[in-house]
């Protein structure tokens, strides 16, 4: 016989104690006091009751608190990131002193899009190049203060140490990432390749351009990604860079279109040119053929009868429309209205 073994688990219960909640909302009753009175407290209030006015959506009283002497710079950072506060109450914060050392909150002003464009500017001097970088991808931030940021990023570019360029191609955008694999270090370009953020226009670019390394032609020709994409190829075989082994393979898919289009071109490297000529006669195509789009004339006695008959449509649709307007007003007398040529049966009619 078999033995079966039974197993007792004790079970035990924790019963967990939550701290209430004791967050820094308005109450009711504070915002049922006067303006003049908030501002009073805000002035001389304590820690407990800035707390609460931290929150008041005057902007006087905001501007009373700023003053109190009590004010932190945890209170001040709650205020900084308001995104329904006037854009005084923020140039106020950025323009005190008491403040003029704290990192957070030059970086909580620069990151609110309320904030004046000349205060968020004077502030993104002071502050560090990856939090620049975030604000340029902030798509709640103004577009003019973005771009501004991302001169300033791509102007410390070319001074920038390698491991901040290798750590800022990897979550670069735009023109920074632009900028970036414009560098001459391999492995600043082969992240900015790997970049999700980057975009094919962003490589057309650099590929045309008559500075591009080398190297980073090679190595575009050779990612396993871009190499594939239909224009990265277009733009590689009109590159001097390009191997001509990469070029030939990349002729073998392009539509004739393209090819055709690469033939003519005077800028495409004359080592390439044979290949293309013998790539589109393999597809039946005569390169030396100009090909000119064909337009289709109309002959005048066409054109006469296609003009008639469009008249004569339009003609019986007008007399059909007058016919149709004409049986619904020969339908019967209009409503409260009688027929004088219809007399009553009950009636007579007047004869005899």
């Amino acid at each position: 016989m078999q033995r079966i073994s039974i197993l007792r688990v004790k079970t035990v219960s924790y019963s967990f104690a939550f701290p209430a909640f004791t967050g820094n909302v308005l109450t009711p009753e504070f915002m049922l006091e006067s303006e003049e009175k908030r501002i009073e407290k805000a002035l001389r209030g304590a820690p407990e009751e800035i707390a609460l006015a931290v929150h008041d959506p005057s902007p006087l009283v905001l501007k009373a608190l700023l003053a109190n002497g009590n004010m932190t710079e945890e209170d001040v950072l709650i205020i900084a990131n308001r995104k329904n506060v006037l854009p005084d109450v923020l140039e106020a914060i950025a323009r005190d002193k008491r403040w003029s050392d704290s990192y957070s909150i030059k970086l909580t002003l620069a990151r609110n899009p309320r904030s004046p464009l000349t205060i968020s500017l004077s502030l993104a001097r002071f502050l560090r190049i990856f939090d620049l970088e975030e604000i340029t991808r902030n798509h709640y931030i103004p577009l003019v203060f973005r771009h501004k940021v991302e001169a300033m990023i791509i102007e410390r570019v070319p001074t920038m140490p390698l491991g901040n360029k290798k750590a800022l191609a990897k979550k670069a955008a735009g023109a920074i990432l632009l900028k970036l694999l414009m560098d001459r270090i391999p492995e600043v370009v082969r992240i900015c390749l790997d970049n999700p953020h980057m975009i094919e226009a962003h490589l057309y670019k650099a590929i045309n351009r008559p500075d591009t390394m080398m190297e980073t032609i090679l190595m575009i020709a050779g990612h396993r990604a871009w190499s594939n994409r239909p224009l990265i190829r277009f733009a590689l075989v009109r590159n001097p860079h390009t191997p001509l082994s990469r070029s030939v393979q990349f002729l073998r898919n392009m539509k004739l279109v393209d090819l055709r289009e690469l033939y003519t071109d005077p800028s495409l490297p004359i080592t390439v040119k044979p290949f293309v000529h013998r790539e589109m006669l393999e597809r039946g195509s005569d390169p030396e053929k100009i090909v000119v789009p064909e337009l289709y004339e109309i002959p005048e006695n066409e054109m006469e009868e296609m003009m008639s008959a469009e008249q004569s449509v339009t003609k019986q649709e007008r007399e059909e429309s007058a016919e149709e307007l004409e049986g619904n007003d020969d339908d019967g007398p209009a409503q409260g209205k009688a027929d004088p040529d219809v007399s009553r049966p009950d009636e007579p009619d007047g004869k005899g």
